[in-house]
C-alpha cells in the first residue's frame, strides 16, 4: 500500500470514529479493536459449560479465560512498543500486583510442589499459570481504556452476562422439574456461593452505571440492579447476601460523612462509621477465636467443619510462616493435619478439602505471612488512590465510596469461601477501572514508525504460538480426553485415550491419575469385569500404577496419591499376588504422611488380609477405631475382619456399635447380631 492509498484510508477512518474515538489512528486500529472485542468475549466466561470437559463449570472456562487473554496480550505488546502511551504507567498498585505475583513465584520455587503450584488442576485452575493470564488482564485494562465510555461500555457487556445468567439461575427454580435436576446451584457457574460472589461484583457494577451513566443506559442499569439484587438474595450465597447488606450500610455510612451535606449529619455519619469499623473489627477477631459466640454462631451455620480446617491451615502455616507451602498446595497441609472428626456426621463427613475455605487461613498457609502482607496490600493501596484521589476533588464520592465498599464486601464474603476464574476476573477488571480512574492521563508520546515494527509482529507470533498451544491448546486435550476415556469402544481405544491424556498437557495430573484409578477399581469391582480377560484388567491395571508411582515420586508428600495407589495394588493382587509387598509399603509411607486419617489404616488393613496376616490387620483397624470412635467405617473394617477369624463376639459387639451410629445398616448387620 502506497503512502497515498495509507493517507487516504487513515483519513476515512478519522470520519468514521473521530479524532476523540477509541480506536484512534489507523496503526494503532486493529490492535485495539481485537483488545476491545477479547475483552467483551472475555466477560463471558461464566456462561460456559459443556459436559465433554473433565470439571465441565471450571476447565472450559479457566481455558477460554486464558486463551482470551493471550490474544489480547499479543495485540497489547505490538500496541504497548508501537505507541508508548498505551505502555503501564508508574502506579502503585500495578507495583502492589507485580510484587504480589512475584511472592506467589518464590512461594512457588521454595513450596512442597512446584508443578502443581505452576499448573493447578482442572478443578480450580488458579496456579501460577492463572495469576500470570490475570495480571496479563489488569495490564492491558489499565493501559488502554483511557476513557469512562469505554469503561461503561465493558460494566455494561458484564451486566449483561450477569443478567442471563441471574435468568437461568432463577428459571431452574421456576422451570421444569427436570431442567432444575440437571443443573447444579448456582446455573452455569455451578455453584452457588460462586455464582452470589460473581453477582455481587455485577450488583455493584450496576449501581455504579445507573449514578453515573445517562439515558437509556441508565434505564437499563437501574433496572439491572433491581434484578440482579433479587438474583443474588434466592442464590442462597449466605456470605455474599450478607457482605452486600454491610456493603449497603457501610456506604450508606460514607455517604452521610463525605457527602456534604448538614455538619450535623456529617457528624452523626462519623460517629456510625467509626462504631461500625470497631463492630467490624471486634467481630473479625471474635471470629477467628476458638469458642467465642460469633464463632460458634457461624459454626451453627456452617458446620464446624469450617473451623477444624482453619486450625489445620493455621498449623501449616506455623510450620512454613515465610512463604508457605506453596500456591495450590494446601492439600498437602490438609493431610498432614488431618483430624480424625471429619469422618463423623457431627463434623460434617467432608474428608477432602484442597482450600481453606477463608482468604485469611488459605494464603497464610500456602504463601506464609510474606505472601498475605503482599495480597492484603492489594486492598489498602485500592483504598489508598481512591480517597486519596476523593480528597484531591479530583474523584467523585460515589466512584471512591461504591468501589471502596465493593472491594470490602468481596473480601468479608471470602473468609468462608474461596476464588475461582469468575471471581478472580471481576476482581482485575475492578483494580484495573481503579488504577484508570486515579492514574493521570499523559498524552504527549512519540509514536514509532511501521518499519520498526516488522521484527515485533514477527516475534509476537512466534511467542504467542507457543503460550496458545502449551498453555491452552494441549490443556484443552487432556480435559477433552479424559472424558472420552470412559466413551471408547474397546479396550485399544481406551488405551489410546489414557496416554493421549496424561502426555498432552500437565495440568491436574496428579488429579487425573487418582480419577482413573478410582474409576478403575469401581469397574474391577463391578459385574462388568467378569466379561473382560483377565490379561485386558491387568494391562489397564499396569497403566494406571504406573502413572500413580510417577505421582508419588514427583510429589512425594502427597498422600492421596499414596493412598490410591495402594488401593489399586490391594485389587491388583488378586490378579498378580507380587504386588502385595508393594502396596504395603506404599500404604505404610501413606499413615506416615497423615498418620491421624483413617483411610491409611483401612487401606494397610486390607493388605494385611490379603497376606494373611489378621491379627495385624485388626490392629491397624482398632488404631483406626482409636482416632475417633464414632466413624462407623472403622468398625465395619472390624467386622470384615472378625468374620474372616470366626470371632463372632467381636462382630457382633461392632456391629452394635456400627447401628448405633447408624441405625439404616441394621438390616446389612442383622446376621452378626443374631450369631
Amino acid at each position: 500500500m502506497g503512502k497515498k492509498s495509507r493517507e487516504k484510508k487513515q483519513r476515512r477512518l478519522d470520519e468514521s470514529y473521530g479524532p476523540d474515538k477509541f480506536y484512534g489512528s489507523y496503526q494503532d486500529y486493529w490492535p485495539k479493536r481485537i483488545i476491545r472485542w477479547a475483552v467483551y468475549l472475555i466477560l463471558f466466561t461464566p456462561l460456559l459449560i459443556s459436559g465433554r470437559f473433565f470439571f465441565p463449570y471450571v476447565g472450559l472456562k479457566s481455558l477460554y479465560f486464558m486463551a482470551l487473554v493471550e490474544i489480547m496480550f499479543a495485540a497489547y505488546i505490538f500496541l504497548a512498543f508501537s505507541f508508548p502511551k498505551y505502555r503501564p504507567k508508574s502506579n502503585i498498585l500495578f507495583l502492589v500486583l507485580i510484587l504480589f505475583v512475584g511472592f506467589l513465584i518464590l512461594s512457588s520455587i521454595f513450596g512442597a510442589d512446584f508443578s502443581h503450584s505452576f499448573w493447578s488442576k482442572y478443578e480450580r485452575m488458579t496456579g501460577l499459570l492463572m495469576w500470570f493470564h490475570l495480571l496479563a488482564f489488569f495490564i492491558v485494562l489499565s493501559s488502554v481504556f483511557k476513557k469512562r465510555e469505554d469503561w461503561y461500555k465493558i460494566f455494561g457487556v458484564s451486566i449483561f452476562v450477569a443478567i442471563l445468567i441471574s435468568s437461568i439461575s432463577l428459571f431452574t427454580r421456576i422451570g421444569p422439574s427436570n431442567l432444575s435436576s440437571s443443573m447444579r446451584g448456582g446455573a452455569t457457574i455451578g455453584n452457588s456461593s460462586f455464582l452470589a460472589t460473581y453477582l455481587l461484583f455485577n450488583v455493584f457494577l450496576a449501581f455504579y452505571s445507573s449514578l453515573k451513566t445517562r439515558n437509556n443506559f441508565r434505564v437499563y442499569s437501574i433496572l439491572a440492579s433491581g434484578f440482579l439484587v433479587l438474583a443474588l438474595l434466592l442464590s442462597t450465597g449466605r456470605a455474599a447476601i450478607v457482605s452486600f447488606f454491610g456493603g449497603l450500610v457501610l456506604l450508606f455510612f460514607l455517604y452521610l460523612t463525605f457527602v456534604p451535606l448538614k455538619r450535623s449529619l456529617n457528624i452523626l455519619g462519623k460517629i456510625f462509621l467509626c462504631v461500625s469499623v470497631i463492630i467490624f473489627l471486634i467481630s473479625i477477631f471474635l471470629f477467628f477465636q476458638p469458642e467465642s459466640v460469633v464463632q460458634q454462631k457461624f459454626i451453627e451455620k456452617a458446620g464446624i467443619s469450617r473451623s477444624i480446617v482453619w486450625d489445620m491451615a493455621w498449623k501449616g502455616w506455623q510450620e512454613k510462616p515465610l512463604l508457605g507451602w506453596g500456591p495450590e498446595n494446601f492439600n498437602l497441609v490438609f493431610t498432614k493435619h488431618f483430624h480424625p472428626c471429619l469422618f463423623a456426621r457431627e463434623c460434617g463427613g467432608t474428608v477432602w478439602f484442597d482450600r481453606a475455605h477463608n482468604v485469611v487461613f488459605d494464603t497464610l498457609a500456602t504463601t506464609g505471612i510474606i505472601g498475605f502482607l503482599s495480597y492484603l496490600s492489594i486492598f489498602i493501596f485500592a483504598f489508598y488512590l481512591l480517597w486519596k484521589k476523593y480528597f484531591k476533588e479530583k474523584l467523585d464520592f460515589w466512584t471512591a465510596g461504591i468501589f471502596s465498599v465493593l472491594l470490602i464486601s468481596y473480601f468479608v464474603q471470602n473468609l468462608t469461601v474461596f476464588d475461582m476464574v469468575n471471581s478472580y476476573m471481576m476482581l482485575f477488571l475492578i483494580l484495573g477501572f481503579i488504577t484508570f480512574v486515579t492514574q493521570d492521563q499523559e498524552n504527549n508520546y512519540k509514536e514509532a514508525s511501521f518499519s520498526q515494527r516488522k521484527w515485533l509482529v514477527a516475534i509476537i507470533l512466534i511467542c504467542f504460538i507457543f503460550c496458545f498451544s502449551k498453555f491452552v491448546i494441549q490443556p484443552l486435550k487432556t480435559d477433552y480426553y479424559v472424558i472420552k476415556v470412559f466413551h471408547a469402544q474397546n479396550f485399544e481405544q481406551k488405551m489410546d485415550f489414557y496416554k493421549k491424556t496424561v502426555e498432552s498437557s500437565p495440568i491436574g495430573k496428579y488429579q487425573i491419575r487418582e480419577f482413573f484409578a478410582e474409576q478403575l477399581m469401581r469397574f474391577a469391582q463391578s459385574e462388568s469385569a467378569k466379561q473382560v480377560s483377565k490379561e485386558t484388567i491387568k494391562e489397564e491395571f499396569d497403566f494406571v500404577s504406573k502413572e500413580l508411582e510417577k505421582s508419588i515420586k514427583e510429589s512425594p508428600l502427597n498422600f492421596r496419591s499414596h493412598l490410591k495407589l495402594g488401593q489399586i495394588y490391594n485389587i491388583y493382587v488378586l490378579i498378580d499376588s507380587l504386588k502385595v509387598s508393594r502396596a504395603q509399603q506404599v500404604l505404610e509411607k501413606a499413615i506416615e504422611l497423615s498418620p491421624t486419617n483413617q483411610q491409611g489404616y483401612w487401606a494397610l488393613a486390607q493388605t494385611k488380609i490379603h497376606q494373611g496376616n489378621y491379627e495385624t490387620a485388626l490392629s491397624l483397624a482398632k488404631q483406626a477405631l482409636d482416632l475417633d470412635s464414632r466413624v462407623v467405617k472403622s468398625h465395619l473394617v472390624i467386622i470384615e475382619i472378625a468374620q474372616k477369624t470366626g470371632d463372632k463376639d467381636l462382630a457382633k459387639k461392632h456391629a452394635q456399635e456400627a447401628i448405633k451410629l447408624d441405625p439404616s445398616l441394621e438390616p446389612k448387620l442383622q446376621q452378626f447380631l443374631s450369631e
